[in-house]
């Protein structure tokens, strides 16, 4: 049995993966304190703190570290993402130096962006083979968090590192100040009555995938790991691409009403691909077992916002 550690469980994927993990038999670790990510300094020390109680936790039992946090978007910058790679390298280099820890009885799985990395690629079908091709400071940024992450498998010896280049998340995010995504944003401002604001063509397809099917494949790409020779990269995706104007046209048909929207023409929609698709060559079949129909996703999502919207108006 594992002692598994999710950072950034209060974010979208870090608690889809605490709700599929709480049904595994693994031991969940758990801080007693929230990692105050408002200040990095505080959170370094809060780190530095948890490796050194989980490996006294862990003892001579494996232990599973999964990262799902970051604050940084594709339109962030280099000073904003400075302090979230800061906190990984911290992190990494807690791991490498702790004298308690059995460093090859655990692994770590990476969240990080295969919209970022690959987004210099503007059509086809892209794989974990694909050379990567970040275009902004995000991208970059990502790579760079990965090479600080491969440092805890050094020639096949230590920890086994995943790397999971995840596709479009959409669902219902926290109430960080983080932006929320398309979807989730088009829904809210037709369930509020609002203008929608596009600033993408509407022939942008992107790959949609929910949480909990993100959830599952990272947990599945962990489980499988051991057929690696330490470091490993998965691409987490549905597989399908859609369009802005087939998400517009599924909200129609959901909501029977017409939507207000505005298309407005924006710098920053030249950063996402336009006619990709992203597809695992890792466990496909795995993949399409936990893939949620998209109608039946943003359904669901629609119903979520609409209970948060009312719960809000009843709890200013």
């Amino acid at each position: 049995m594992s002692l598994v550690w999710v950072i950034g469980s209060g974010g979208m994927l870090g608690q889809a993966l605490v709700n599929e993990l709480k049904q595994a038999e693994d031991k969940l670790f758990e801080l007693p304190a929230k990692l105050n990510w408002n200040n990095p300094s505080e959170a370094c020390e809060q780190l530095k703190q948890a490796v050194s109680q989980l490996s006294k936790e862990a003892g001579k039992d494996g232990w599973i570290i999964y990262w799902a946090a970051g604050t940084g978007t594709m339109h962030s910058n280099r000073e904003d993402l400075k302090a979230e790679t800061e906190l990984l390298e911290t992190l990494i280099s807690s791991l490498l130096n702790d004298d308690k820890l059995i460093l090859h009885a655990g692994k770590f799985i990476f969240a990080s962006s295969a919209g970022a990395i690959y987004a210099g690629i503007q059509e086809g079908v892209i794989t974990e083979s694909m050379q990567t091709a970040p275009i902004n400071v995000y991208g970059e940024t990502k790579l760079l968090q990965e090479a600080v992450l491969n440092k805890l498998n050094q020639n096949g010896q230590g920890a086994i590192v995943v790397t999971c280049r995840i596709t479009t998340l959409y669902g219902l995010k926290s109430k960080d100040g983080k932006q929320q995504g398309l979807i989730a944003e088009m829904i809210r401002n037709l369930l509020t009555n609002q203008v929608i604001h596009i600033y993408v063509p509407l022939e942008t397809m992107r790959d949609y995938i929910t949480p909990k099917d993100a959830a599952i494949q990272m947990i599945d790409a962990a489980k499988h790991s051991e057929k690696t020779q330490g470091i490993a990269i998965k691409i987490i995706a549905s597989g399908v691409s859609t369009s802005v104007a087939e998400i517009i046209a599924i909200l129609k048909r959901i909501c029977k009403r017409n939507l207000r929207i505005v298309t407005q023409a924006d710098i920053k929609g030249s950063q996402y691909q336009r006619a990709v698709q992203f597809r695992s060559a890792l466990r496909k079949k795995i993949d399409l077992q936990n893939r949620t129909n998209l109608i039946e996703g943003i359904s669901d999502l629609l119903n979520t916002i609409q209970n948060d919207i009312v719960k809000n108006r009843n709890n200013p």
